[in-house]
């Protein structure tokens, strides 16, 4: 597959909450290559494949946004449902829940979610975002996103800063989407190695206090309202990311 359409295929994935980055690299047979590279900082030949992310990213990130904007429920619910259903890549091969984890997760749940504050609408031009978060937030969540299972998606979730991207990239926002951006590339470079180290070897804290995070900044994304078409892109949501998880 030219690398070219492997971008396209990953940036429009991650753009779904639940996501994860590095579960398409493992999919796609180059995950090795890319940490070693990265920690080279040899990119040269991910060029195109970073092309062809960016270009995924703004189309399904307008997308997204243009849904939202006029289907505000149905879309909210289609992306609960894909937040909700990474938790099963999270999980996968940890170590069985006891007492301590289920208060890792507890804890996590908690942090999750009285840090996303009220459940996400849409994004009008007057409200605007520190550049510190967003710096802070594209940092972190490109960090996660190359590790298999951990949505990066979910920390912008966690920042409040889903929506708000959604409405930059929609309409050409490119300072604030620049801001992103190099935090973006900075937190690839100096904090995935880090992350990598430590989720080999705090895989179960990581992942279920993670768990717990994505159960908690799940009230960011609850419909205002309920009938069966809500219900319907809701468990359509689940099954996506259900399913394309398992093929890890």
């Amino acid at each position: 597959m030219h690398p070219i359409l492997q971008g396209l295929i990953l940036g429009f994935i991650i753009v779904l909450p639940g996501m994860s980055g590095g579960t398409v690299f493992v999919i796609l047979g180059i995950y090795e290559n890319v940490i070693k590279d990265l920690v080279k900082l040899n990119i040269k030949p991910y060029i195109p494949l970073m092309l062809g992310a960016i270009v995924g990213i703004f189309l399904g990130a307008m997308a997204f946004a243009v849904f939202f904007e006029n289907h505000r429920d149905a879309t909210a619910a289609f992306l609960l449902g894909c937040l909700l259903a990474s938790i099963k890549p999270v999980l996968r091969n940890c170590p069985k829940v006891n007492s301590k984890r289920m208060i890792i997760l507890a804890i996590g749940f908690i942090i999750g979610y009285y840090l996303v504050g009220e459940p996400i609408s849409v994004v009008t031009a007057n409200e605007e975002v520190s550049w510190v978060i967003l710096f802070i937030g594209g940092a972190i969540a490109s960090a996660v996103m190359i590790i298999p299972g951990l949505p990066g998606s979910s920390v912008l979730i966690l920042f409040g800063i889903y929506d708000s991207l959604l409405f930059y990239i929609k309409e050409l926002d490119i300072i604030n989407l620049a801001i992103f951006g190099i935090g973006g590339v900075i937190g690839i470079f100096s904090l995935v190695k880090l992350l990598e180290r430590l989720y080999s070897k705090h895989r179960g804290l990581i992942s279920y206090s993670f768990a717990g995070l994505i159960l908690g900044s799940s009230r960011a994304l609850l419909p205002y309202r309920m009938d069966i078409i809500i219900l319907i892109l809701f468990v359509l949501g689940f099954a996506v990311v259900w399913r394309w998880s398992g093929k890890e």
